[in-house]
């Protein structure tokens, strides 16, 4: 995956050591932690992952291209299916939710993975209180798979979401 993506507001970037504070305050937020993302209980630990995802191709810093703000992450990664089905998975701080960021990111990540990774089917799971989340994956073409009753560790239903190759395509 290339070093960085953009978009009209936004870069898609690699992670940097630099970036282990925002991504630990991010995660304080109790409306990312009720999302299901993973948490860290220190800037070490923040740091530690970072040094682990530095390599990993599809996950990404979302940045503000004016001021390069940590906004926020993406993910497109392996669900374990089959080549070329992946998850995507995003986030975004508190302090940035309602700004279109989320989309952006999504959209640009959708077009990277079917355009030039040539994937199949991309999915997303996201737990049914989410509402924000599910208005980003359906304003970005994705399809309701299904529900999947209390599903999630905190015993709330996840909501079963994909847009295939084609279906993008067609968007487009």
């Amino acid at each position: 995956m290339e070093s960085f993506m953009e978009t009209k507001d936004l870069i898609l970037r690699n992670w940097q050591d630099s970036d282990a504070k925002a991504l630990y305050e991010m995660c304080l937020d109790e409306v990312l932690r009720k999302s299901g993302i993973c948490f860290y209980n220190s800037i070490t630990d923040s740091r530690k992952a970072i040094h682990c995802w530095k390599n990993e191709r599809g996950f990404k810093v979302i940045a503000g291209k004016k001021n390069e703000d940590f906004i926020g992450f993406i993910n497109l990664g392996d669900m374990n299916r089959y080549e070329g089905y992946m998850e995507i998975e995003y986030a975004i701080a508190a302090q940035y939710r309602n700004r279109g960021y989320a989309m952006q990111a999504v959209e640009r990540m959708l077009d990277y993975g079917f355009n030039e990774m040539e994937l199949s089917v991309i999915a997303a799971w996201v737990r049914s209180h989410n509402k924000e989340s599910i208005k980003v994956l359906q304003k970005c073409s994705f399809t309701f798979e299904g529900r999947l009753r209390q599903h999630a560790r905190d015993k709330s239903d996840t909501l079963c979401y994909s847009v295939l190759r084609e279906e993008w395509g067609r968007e487009r």
